[in-house]
């Protein structure tokens, strides 16, 4: 009993101890303040009247406002923005000039050598080029797509308006040229290969033998009796052979139009009978009848 009440009195005399401190500490700190009262007002305590006031923090472990994080993350969100580099318009456009013009003079020198050589396959490469830069578009295949997607032609391409009537017509009317003005005195029917025709006067102009469409000449041949013989391929596998010839300026792999002269024909062939053109046509392989796909009229 004597040692906790020995230790309960040491305790209280340290608290008594603490007090005195603490009440002596405080009337000095009051006696300073009544004798500098400006001194110390910055370090005189401020009550808070709104209890409700937010408090002002400044250590690192506080919440934040969150309503003050929302609007500073927002303006970051126009601050930070990094825009994509967007490269000049001219350098990609020149690129790609560059890239077409290259490829044309690639395709271009493709076709000059292709027409530079004289093997079969070439030829048939030739064939191939001169169908596709001869044919015509079919324009009833567009006018059919377009009727089917928009429900009619449009107006604003006046071939489309026009009949199919129409336009057998004028096809037929601008097809082949005859190669000579004047009279068939041999017919189709006679050899199943070709036709005579005898020019209507003996006028040099008028014996001018003349190409029946665009072509490329495929042969220029003498022949046994000194006549020349002139073969031209035209569009698709047509292919004309002009005979009987006295003479021809053309050489092989020249191209001719519709209507140039392909040669002359003689006054008279070399056994006294009167000059005469023997004019063979074939679509492929099968000899055609001239008279039915050219008007001798």
């Amino acid at each position: 009993m004597d040692i906790k009440t020995s230790v309960k009195h040491r305790r209280e005399a340290r608290i008594r101890e603490l007090l005195n401190e603490n009440l002596t500490e405080e009337s000095t700190r009051l006696n300073t303040i009544r004798s500098n009262p400006v001194t110390n007002a910055s370090s005189k305590p401020v009550l808070r009247q709104n209890t409700f006031q937010e408090p002002v923090h400044t250590g690192p472990e506080i919440e934040r406002d969150p309503e003050k994080m929302w609007k500073q993350g927002h303006r970051g969100w126009y601050d930070n923005v990094t825009e994509p580099v967007i490269p000049p318009r001219n350098s990609s456009f020149t690129a790609g000039l560059m890239r077409r013009f290259a490829a044309s003079v690639l395709l271009f020198g493709a076709v000059w050598g292709i027409f530079s050589v004289h093997e079969p396959w070439a030829l048939r490469a030739q064939g191939y080029i001169v169908e596709g830069l001869s044919r015509e578009m079919d324009f009833q295949a567009a006018q059919v797509w377009y009727e089917e997607h928009f429900g009619g032609p449009p107006s604003f391409i006046p071939i489309f308006g026009q009949s199919d009537q129409d336009t057998t017509k004028v096809n037929a009317s601008a097809t082949l040229v005859p190669p000579l003005k004047g009279q068939l005195v041999q017919s189709f029917a006679i050899d199943l290969k070709g036709i005579l025709i005898v020019p209507e006067g003996d006028s040099f102009s008028s014996r001018e033998v003349k190409s029946v469409e665009t072509g490329r000449v495929l042969e220029v041949k003498k022949l046994p009796d000194s006549s020349v013989m002139v073969t031209i391929q035209h569009t698709g596998e047509r292919t004309a052979q002009y005979s009987r010839l006295s003479a021809s300026d053309l050489k092989v792999n020249d191209w001719v139009q519709g209507g140039d002269v392909v040669g002359t024909l003689p006054l008279v062939q070399s056994d006294g009978d009167q000059s005469a053109l023997y004019f063979m046509l074939k679509d492929g392989d099968r000899s055609v009848d001239p008279t039915e796909v050219i008007s001798f009229d």
